[in-house]
C-alpha cells in the first residue's frame, strides 16, 4: 500500500484572462511561448488538445534532456468553465525511464471564466511506502508543479 500526495494552487483572474489561458493551453504549438518548463513539445495534433490526445514536454534540467509524457484523460466544458485532466504516462532522462516510484500522477486544470473565477490546478500522485520517506521532496515537487502552471497560465498576454 502506498501514500497519496496532493496539492492545489489557484488564482482569481478576470474572465477575459481565463479565456486567453484556455486558448493557449489547448493549442500545443504555443506551449513553449507561455510554459516556462516546456522548451519544446510534441502533441497528437499541433493546433488543439482533445480528450485522448498524448503530449510530451521536453526540458533541459542540469544538462539532461527530460521528457514528460501525458495523456489527456478528460475534458469537461460548460458555459463558464473548462476542466482538463492529464494523466502522467512516464518521464525519462536522456531516453532512460525515471521517476518510476510516482504512480497515478494526475493534474486537473480548471478554468472558470466568470466573475470571481480564475484558474485552479490540482496535482496528485501515489508513491510506495519506501518512497514516502521522501515526503518533503514529493510535497515540494507537487507544490512547485501546481504553482508554476498557475503562474504561467496567469501571465499569458
Amino acid at each position: 500500500m502506498g501514500r497519496k500526495f496532493t496539492h492545489t494552487s489557484r488564482k482569481q483572474l478576470p474572465p477575459e484572462q481565463v479565456k486567453k489561458s484556455i486558448e493557449a493551453f489547448r493549442n500545443p504549438s504555443n506551449w513553449p511561448d507561455w510554459n516556462t518548463s516546456a522548451k519544446s513539445m510534441l502533441a497528437t495534433k499541433p493546433e488543439s488538445i482533445d480528450e485522448g490526445d498524448h503530449i510530451a514536454i521536453f526540458q533541459i534540467i542540469k544538462g539532461s534532456l527530460i521528457e514528460t509524457k501525458w495523456l489527456v484523460k478528460s475534458i469537461r466544458e460548460g458555459e463558464f468553465f473548462c476542466e482538463i485532466e492529464l494523466l502522467g504516462e512516464g518521464q525519462s532522462r536522456n531516453e532512460r525511464p525515471i521517476a518510476k516510484g510516482l504512480k497515478n500522477l494526475q493534474i486537473s486544470i480548471t478554468f472558470l471564466h466568470e466573475k470571481e473565477g480564475g484558474i485552479e490546478v490540482h496535482a496528485s500522485c501515489e508513491v510506495s511506502l519506501i518512497l514516502s520517506l521522501f515526503s518533503k521532496q514529493i510535497n515540494t515537487f507537487m507544490r512547485k508543479q501546481s504553482d508554476q502552471l498557475v503562474t504561467d497560465l496567469s501571465n499569458i498576454d
